[in-house]
């Protein structure tokens, strides 16, 4: 009996030993008191702190302490404000009782509290906006409030458009999209010959031709657009000869709200 307890003595001692001899070697240091529990009850007890809290596993309550956390004699972390976020990896420790924080221990008033304004951005000029050259047709129109549809032609006594006036109608068009605001009245006109009522039917026949071509070919509003014939009663000459007679037979398209086109603006013919 006395033979068994003696042997089970010997080979703790030598089991001890040889853990002791293991820390050494693998610590590489000569001192090694530090490796044993001086305070522990038995002979040269491995001083062992799992969780490395600080505190030896003989006496610690709370062996799996999150890394950082503040814990007392017993190894268990303390959380002084209560959040649930213990002391050491709080962030905010004073967090007022109730308050729903995030995983470092801050509610969103202390974050608000502890974010710093942003840096205004200075301020960037806004570029000058230059006029880009323009045709004549747009020259017209932004000086005069009116265009003046030069080489569109119809059928002799019809409101019939002939192919070669789709050049001038589609410049028109073009310019006219740039000014989506403008009120607008597509006017026909005739020269004397013929009756007045006669002529007054055609014009108004013929300004609904041009109308239609600019809405059917360009993106303009139909309600900002209207037709109106004007006949012989607003000519231009004397009709003297057959040019004159010609200018008295023409299509203008007026600007009725003039205030909406740009101002101040310097207008250049296209090179």
């Amino acid at each position: 009996m006395k033979l068994r307890a003696f042997l089970s003595m010997l080979a703790m001692t030598l089991a001890l030993a040889a853990f002791g001899a293991r820390v050494r070697a693998e610590s590489g240091s000569t001192d090694a008191n530090k490796h044993w529990d001086a305070k522990a009850p038995c002979f040269k007890w491995p001083a062992v702190d799992m969780d490395e809290d600080g505190v030896l596993d003989r006496v610690d309550n709370c062996v799996n302490t999150p890394k950082g956390c503040v814990v007392d004699q017993w190894g268990c972390d303390t959380d002084a404000d209560g959040d649930g976020v213990c002391d050491g990896n709080d962030h905010c420790p004073e967090t007022p009782h109730g308050d729903k924080v995030d995983r470092n221990g801050c509610s969103e008033a202390q974050l608000a509290r502890s974010t710093p304004p942003p840096t205004p951005k200075p301020a960037v000029a806004a570029p000058v906006a230059v006029a880009a050259p323009v045709s004549a047709m747009e020259k017209q129109l932004v000086e005069g409030h009116k265009i003046r549809l030069e080489n569109v032609y119809f059928e002799t006594g019809s409101d019939h458009l002939l192919p070669e006036s789709e050049s001038a109608l589609d410049e028109a068009g073009h310019t006219l999209e740039k000014f989506p605001a403008l009120k607008l009245e597509v006017q026909g006109h005739t020269d004397t010959r013929g009756s007045a009522k006669y002529n007054m039917r055609l014009s108004q026949q013929r300004a609904e031709a041009v109308r239609r071509y600019l809405l059917d070919h360009f993106h303009i509003d139909g309600d900002n657009i209207v037709a109106k014939g004007y006949g012989e009663t607003d000519p231009e000459t004397k009709e003297r000869n057959d040019e004159e007679l010609l200018r008295n037979r023409r299509v203008m398209i007026e600007v009725k709200n003039p205030e909406a086109l740009p101002h101040g603006i310097k207008v250049e013919n296209k090179p």
